[in-house]
């Protein structure tokens, strides 16, 4: 068979007939032959001028334009709705890759408004035609991003792209959409376009178009913490700008790489970037100029160097505020009032947080509302002012909780960040949210004695031992796992719950043995126990000592040994009770109960020791603001430890001195029976407070 020859399509009113199917086939855009003067006919021939725009390559933007504009009316003039809106589209699409001023765009965002307003219902004739004319929303967002109809777009893509065939207009307004929805934080929406679609096929997009694609994936994958995904994205694009000689956007996906190295704390990959957009730096526009130094100011805060980072970061914002956005100007405001905080200006950088977020909501920018809300609560925590942090928090949580936000726009400052979400925890402020971002942010957590914070693992042995790995049970006394290696964490519990010498550990569990064959059971019993757990870093020997890794690790006995139970000055009622609330949360049982070796026997002793001590001084500055609620939570350590003679002592004290003597009577009958079972009987501090009382001996 000869191969077919291809066939120039040069007849005006064939090219008008068959334009909305080449949009759904574009294997037949190869047999167009289109003239080469076809712009300088665009009055008499439009179509023909439109496609030779659209498919030829953007070199000279405003000859495009212009060519644009005379097709635009010639459809206009002889009544082709839909011409009009293609050659708008098209047109409103190069300003997204122009560095020009944006505003003679609402010229032509007026005249595509203006054309979908003559008739009600469809304005295409198939899906890909539609696609290819929302798709100029990409640009439309830079000039006006809160135009009705980008949103009004973006909502139909769930249902349109799945039923479009693979071609370029259906991949260029997939890109369109999956960048609104990241303007607006919506990243759930946007993980629709970019996990969902299957086979965006780059192949016949132009440069250009295939960047927006991979743009938006680059951000997407740094706005939800994929930052290798994101990384492929950047090298792909830079491969691409390399292949097409396409160096006006070096400076742009270099940016993007910065940007994701900064949230993955990379700051010598960050460099490179911004080395690399420092090469075409004196080619760019000043609007583009403000991205190198606001990520620049990003780097400097990394490295430790607040202070050069303010500097940048209000020069930035300045230049900002002077080439205009409102989107530029509201996450260069984020970036100073994240500066200001880094240098310890807290009274200055919660004014920014709150210009910042006045500004992102007037154009419905949730991330940064999100961002903002957070920076100005920890300002504002900073400042003592409790009632309005917490306030802010919760409608900080609140929108990251609906969005389920991986990560704030701005600088990302982890200390920050970790330190909110701890107290969120400890307050209950959308705290399933909160410890979600905190386990896969891989936070470390400010508060070595928080217990609800999302540790990788857990060890428990107040009352009955138990060892969660990422919130999963591996065991508890009676599972089918061996219970060996297990008996090194209980030692270490036994020993303060955060190291153990080597030494300590031999005597302990093989006190028979002699020590060669100890030390094969040590190394035998640790490398099961590292198996079990599934990550050696876990535990750790280093000197003679096996240490659990205190960034990740929580025990309730080291909970217990680096708390703050001291009562404190000035305290009210409600404050001393949350601590006595957690104190007996902590350690609601003996430890180790139901384990009988003498080691175990003096760790719960001394851990007993301790527990009465705490629990004793929160109760007696109680009882002078609540006496009732002091005896209440005397009652309550009793509950939890029956042996605790001297808190017995004071309750019955506390109890006369508020004229309740049947109760008292009845805390002293409790105290001797508990201490009979024992093997014991009351001290002589115990009788004497009994006699002074007279009570029934």
């Amino acid at each position: 068979m000869r191969p077919r020859t291809p066939r120039a399509i040069i007849d005006e009113a064939e090219l008008a007939a068959i334009s909305p199917t080449l949009f759904a086939r574009p294997a037949l855009w190869r047999e167009l032959a289109l003239p080469p003067d076809a712009a300088a006919h665009a009055g008499r021939s439009p179509w023909t001028a439109y496609w030779w725009v659209r498919l030829g390559p953007l070199q000279d933007f405003a000859a495009a334009r212009t060519t644009l504009a005379a097709a635009c009316d010639a459809f206009a003039a002889g009544g082709d709705r839909l011409g009009v809106l293609l050659a708008a589209a098209t047109a409103i699409e190069t300003f997204y890759f122009d560095e020009t001023e944006l505003t003679p765009m609402d010229a032509w965002i007026a005249r595509l408004d203006a054309a979908l307003a003559q008739a009600p219902g469809p304005a295409w004739p198939n899906e890909e035609c539609a696609a290819e004319i929302m798709a100029c929303g990409a640009a439309i967002r830079l000039r006006q991003p809160s135009h009705p109809i980008l949103s009004e777009w973006a909502a139909l893509a769930p249902r349109a792209l799945p039923r479009m065939a693979r071609v370029p207009s259906r991949t260029k307004y997939a890109a369109a959409v999956a960048h609104y929805h990241l303007w607006r934080g919506k990243f759930g929406a946007a993980a629709v376009v970019f996990d969902n679609l299957p086979g965006a096929d780059l192949s016949l997009l132009r440069p250009e178009e295939a960047l927006i694609w991979l743009e938006g994936l680059a951000a997407f994958s740094r706005f939800t913490a994929q930052f290798e995904r994101g990384r492929e994205a950047v090298r792909q694009a830079l491969a691409l700008v390399e292949r097409h000689a396409m160096r006006t956007e070096v400076y742009g996906v270099n940016a993007l790489g910065a940007a994701i190295e900064l949230a993955a704390h990379d700051a010598p990959a960050a460099q490179r970037h911004l080395d690399a957009m420092r090469e075409t730096l004196s080619e760019c526009s000043l609007s583009d100029q403000t991205g190198y130094w606001h990520h620049c100011a990003g780097l400097a805060l990394l490295r430790g160097d607040a202070q050069t980072a303010l500097a940048l970061a209000r020069g930035t914002l300045e230049q900002s505020q002077a080439v205009g956005g409102v989107y530029r100007s509201v996450a260069h405001q984020l970036s100073l009032a994240c500066t200001l905080h880094g240098v310890g200006h807290h009274a200055a950088s919660v004014d920014a947080a709150r210009q910042t977020l006045e500004a992102a909501r007037t154009i419905d920018a949730t991330l940064a509302v999100f961002s903002a809300g957070l920076l100005l609560s920890h300002g504002l925590q900073r400042l003592e002012r409790a009632d309005e942090a917490d306030a802010a928090l919760v409608e900080a949580l609140r929108v990251g909780a609906i969005n389920d936000f991986a990560i704030t726009s701005g600088w990302w400052l982890p200390q920050v960040i970790a330190e909110r979400l701890a107290h969120a925890l400890r307050r209950g402020i959308e705290p399933a949210y909160a410890a979600r971002w905190a386990q896969r942010a891989r936070l470390p957590c400010p508060d070595r004695t928080l217990e609800a914070w999302p540790w990788p693992l857990v060890v428990r042995g107040f009352g009955e031992f138990g060892v969660w790995r990422d919130g999963v049970p591996i065991t508890a006394s009676g599972a089918r796992v061996p219970q060996r290696p297990l008996d090194l964490l209980r030692a270490l519990l036994a020993h303060g719950g955060a190291s153990l010498p080597v030494t300590t550990a031999l005597d302990w569990l093989w006190p028979d043995a002699d020590h060669e064959q100890q030390r094969k059971s040590f190394d035998a019993a640790l490398l099961r126990l590292r198996r079990t757990l599934g990550d050696d870093s876990l535990l750790l020997l280093d000197g003679g000592q096996l240490l659990l890794d205190r960034t990740r690790a929580w025990t309730d006995v080291a909970a217990l040994a680096d708390g703050h139970w001291e009562p404190a000055p000035g305290a009210d009622a409600a404050t001393l009770l949350a601590q006595a609330d957690r104190l007996l949360h902590l350690a609601r049982a003996p430890l180790l109960d139901g384990l009988d070796a003498p080691w175990a026997l003096g760790a719960r002793e001394r851990t007993r020791r301790r527990f009465v001590l705490a629990l004793g001084r929160l109760a007696e500055a109680l009882e002078a603001r609540a006496p009732a609620q002091a005896c209440r939570l005397y009652e309550r350590a009793l509950e939890a430890d029956p042996l605790a003679e001297s808190l017995a002592r004071r309750l019955i004290r506390a109890q006369i001195a508020r004229g309740e003597r049947a109760e008292a009577l009845r805390a002293w009958h409790h105290c001797k029976a508990m201490l009979a079972l024992h093997g014991t009987s009351p001290s002589s501090e115990t009788m004497a407070v009994v006699r002074e009382a007279a009570l029934a001996l």
